[in-house]
């Protein structure tokens, strides 16, 4: 496997650079505009892309996808109020141009504006029978309405299209769980094949383990992305920084990044050549790291989820405080957690992993997983990653 070793916040710095030069000679020239604000959007300037996009519509009111990006803009910022006048005042899309349609439904979706969804995901399904947002959507709409068989050709359509598709074979796994239709669902998750536990020892550099985890903290308390429960994250009462540790300037950050990506090679040299699973099918030829930082106070904790952008995803513990109080399960990760009815136990169970500094865990992408509060005084502290297949040549604006 081949790493996408670019200097993402550097590279996104020319980009910024270079969009702003082209708007200077070409003001009307609308997919300039759009490179300047997602690059804004990707090192986080939300505030900054935000006033980009609202002034590229004062001069090109007639660009949809323009006022689309605003509308997602004010979604990531938490102005909901802003984002429905900015979804209302976008022009017609021309038929012509299914990306951006599709980018409209997504965002109706996402950000639940959508009068009704279900509707609207089939009809992004129609124009991507593989989008991830419309196939979350029908399958959260299939538990409200206890109708989880709807979910079993829709997975299976998105799976034959895209191997390893990790929101279908999830949502597949959940219609099969719900189901009753146990074995079936025990095939898609399996919370031991695939799932591995490392203790990770700190780099030469370092003095110790306690030296390397105290400059993993401070590195942490001191990134300017850090911040409260962002937006469209799984994470409650905890702060969170951006995806963008993958791309640090060095220090014991880019040790520790290192030692990830090498804990990933290992990982997929120890995959069979050839296997029935897609999940094998689908490792990466090429891929980039995703890697962001949580720390949890004693009642942080991260819902259910899982990461339909990754194949493979891990997190590696910086700090993990001793539990206060009775629970067993306080401060644990849980893989596979699922609410289904009569508090049944998903057929695959649950792994409760008690966390330890220097711990490295990787799972597939479609495992879903929550963590358990510490009620500790001490925070917890980690450091999360995806491995994201990429496609040959960059594609900003996909």
């Amino acid at each position: 496997m081949r790493w996408d070793m670019s200097a993402r916040t550097g590279n996104l710095r020319v980009l910024v650079d270079l969009a702003r030069k082209a708007i200077e000679l070409r003001p009307g020239d609308a997919k300039h505009q759009e490179t300047l604000a997602q690059s804004l959007l990707l090192m986080d300037k939300d505030e900054e892309a935000a006033a980009v996009l609202t002034d590229a519509i004062a001069r090109l009111p007639a660009e949809p996808r323009l006022h689309l990006m605003l509308a997602d803009t004010y979604y990531r910022l938490g102005r909901h109020d802003l984002l429905e006048q900015a979804l209302r005042n976008v022009p017609s899309i021309p038929g012509y141009d299914l990306k951006t349609a599709l980018y409209r439904l997504e965002i109706l979706m996402k950000t639940g504006t959508a009068p009704d969804a279900e509707r609207i995901a089939h009809e992004a399904l129609g124009l991507d029978p593989t989008s991830d947002v419309a196939i979350e959507t029908l399958g959260r709409t299939a538990r409200r309405n206890a109708t989880p068989e709807v979910m079993i050709p829709i997975c299976q359509a998105a799976m034959k299209q895209r191997t390893g598709h990790v929101q279908a074979r999830y949502e597949l796994a959940v219609a099969y769980a719900h189901l009753g239709r146990s074995e079936e669902a025990r095939r898609l998750i399996d919370l031991d094949r695939f799932v591995t536990l490392t203790n990770v020892a700190a780099p030469g550099e370092y003095a110790g383990a306690e030296a390397f985890e105290e400059a993993l903290s401070g590195e942490i308390a001191r990134n300017p992305t850090l911040r409260p429960d962002p937006i469209g994250k799984a994470t409650r009462g905890g702060l969170q920084t951006s995806g963008d540790l993958a791309f640090g300037p060095g220090g014991a950050m880019d040790a520790l990044i290192d030692l990830i990506r090498s804990a990933v090679e290992s990982f997929v040299a120890a995959l069979p050549d050839e296997s029935d699973d897609p999940f094998v099918a689908a490792r990466p030829e090429k891929a980039g790291l995703d890697a962001w930082a949580v720390v949890y106070p004693g009642e942080g904790y991260q819902e259910r989820h899982i990461h339909s952008a990754g194949w493979l995803s891990g997190v590696y513990y910086v700090s993990a405080p001793k539990i206060s109080g009775s629970d067993a399960r306080a401060g644990c990760l849980a893989l596979g957690t699922l609410t289904l009815p009569e508090a049944r136990e998903p057929p695959w169970g649950v792994r409760n992993i008690r966390p330890a500094p220097g711990q490295l865990i990787m799972f597939p992408s479609f495992v879903p997983h929550s963590t358990i509060p510490t009620k500790s005084p001490g925070s917890r502290i980690c450091v999360a990653f995806d491995v994201v297949p990429l496609r040959e040549g960059p594609a900003l604006l996909d």
